[in-house]
């Protein structure tokens, strides 16, 4: 849930990695976790868009040291629940548009689990997948996951067209309020790969799993060369690849879905890699 969508003034509400109080049109972030910077990260973001895309997201007011905290404007709008309308996802569009506009500062550090270390991730957690009791379309999922991870990509690890990214394309981070969507929650966020970050709106869990989004559409919304389109297309597997272990026994995802959702995942995933193994080359021309 995010801290900007409730009315309730003095409301806690507890999230994964935060705690939120909610006064009026003021929202008290606090971290439980800082392993990865967090609150360096929200909040030099926000003063970023505050100060390059007025409204796109919550307005800073003051960061707190002890406990860590951020203190932010409350952002007006619900999440999405149900299929999004064309009007819908233009703004949803707009939004992100104008979010991958905003000049990188050269400070600005990688975002959490940026593509070096998500294919990583990924390379390690196959290997390490015991695949015995999975059912067949899973298992053989995985097994045409691993072997495409093997091949080494090119580029899969660089960041060529880098970005103001949030780090969380989670549909639970869009708020619409009837006219204009609005992003919450930024603190993975950091400088991310274009295509990395369009590929992340069409899969991320979130969306997919109950068809929200298309991704088709969400794609061409963006003015991708054919090179960028490639690394979409490369990157949907990265992405659907994790959002399938992540759905397996044993890891965070799993149990929380819809019955059928980590068969389902592995149904996509090998639709995607079918898909990538009809091009020409696996591999990336530069620019």
């Amino acid at each position: 849930m995010s801290p900007d969508r409730s009315s309730a003034a003095g409301q806690n509400v507890a999230v994964a990695n935060s705690e939120v109080t909610i006064d009026g049109d003021v929202v008290r972030k606090r971290y439980l976790r800082t392993d990865w910077d967090q609150p360096e990260r929200e909040w030099t973001t926000l003063v970023l868009l505050h100060e390059r895309a007025p409204g796109l997201a919550p307005r800073p007011i003051v960061r707190e040291s002890e406990p860590p905290a951020v203190v932010v404007s409350r952002v007006a709008g619900d999440p999405f629940d149900a299929v999004l309308t064309p009007m819908q996802t233009s703004a949803m569009l707009t939004a992100y548009r104008l979010l991958f506009a905003v000049p990188v500062p050269p400070d600005l550090p990688l975002r959490f689990r940026h593509p070096a270390e998500f294919f990583a991730k990924n390379v390690g957690w196959l290997a390490e997948m015991n695949r015995n009791s999975l059912p067949d379309v899973v298992r053989r999922a995985l097994e045409a996951a691993e072997q495409w991870h093997a091949d080494a990509l090119t580029g899969i690890d660089e960041v060529r067209d880098p970005v103001v990214v949030q780090g969380d394309c989670n549909i639970e981070n869009m708020l619409w309020d009837g006219e204009r969507v609005r992003l919450v929650d930024f603190e993975y966020s950091g400088v991310g790969d274009l295509a990395f970050e369009v590929a992340d709106l069409v899969e991320h869990a979130s969306s997919r799993l109950r068809g929200l989004l298309d991704p088709e559409t969400v794609i061409a919304g963006f003015d991708l060369t054919a090179a960028q389109r490639a690394r979409v297309e490369a990157y949907r597997i990265v992405l659907a690849a994790f959002w399938l272990l992540t759905l397996l026994p044993g890891s965070p995802g799993h149990g929380i879905n819809p019955e059928g959702s980590t068969e389902k995942q592995a149904q996509h995933l090998l639709s995607l890699l079918g898909a990538r193994s009809r091009q020409e080359s696996p591999n990336w021309p530069r620019p």
